[in-house]
């Protein structure tokens, strides 16, 4: 668990990354429980790719991408800024040193 919390904060110090933190603590207002992928493709369309343990599903259709890609903006606003995002990933890390 420990070189996993060093390599998030190895990425953190990236020039082209950012790195935030969601909290468990936002509750309801966490928008996802597994991981997804919004896509942009080169005629700058997007596509969305959400992912289950026992599936994935891959969405063309704006109508049903744009409410991802909303939710997906609420959820950046919400979560920690980058520098509380590595302070808490430093803590963690601490206590389990």
């Amino acid at each position: 668990m420990d070189a996993q919390f060093a390599r998030l904060l190895e990425f953190a110090e990236l020039p082209n990354t950012v790195l935030q933190v969601a909290p468990f603590s936002m509750g309801a207002r966490r928008p996802f429980n597994l991981p997804l992928y919004i896509l942009t493709l080169p005629d700058r369309s997007l596509m969305s790719y959400a992912e289950s343990a026992h599936r994935g599903h891959l969405e063309r259709e704006s109508t049903f991408v744009l409410p991802v890609l909303t939710a997906y903006h609420q959820l950046q606003a919400e979560a920690l800024s980058q520098a509380a995002s590595v302070a808490v990933i430093e803590q963690v890390r601490k206590g389990i040193s």
